[in-house]
């Protein structure tokens, strides 16, 4: 099941479903760093690829609920 969070609400330990290039892939975020003018994450995939990516405050991210 997913549901929408702000991006400022998201924490490490989270599962994120983040769209790339190839993809949809679900991270565990490891890393939630709060900036000026915005939100910066790193998680890694279900292979233990490390992502990196960032959001602006009040943008929508999508979780999974395990």
């Amino acid at each position: 099941m997913t549901f929408d969070v702000l991006a400022e609400d998201l924490q490490p330990g989270d599962l994120l479903e983040l769209s790339t290039e190839s993809g949809t892939v679900v991270l565990r975020l490891t890393h939630v760093e709060r900036r000026t003018r915005g939100i910066k994450f790193m998680g890694r995939n279900q292979q233990g690829s490390l992502y990196s990516s960032g959001m602006k405050y009040g943008e929508l991210a999508r979780c999974v609920r395990p």
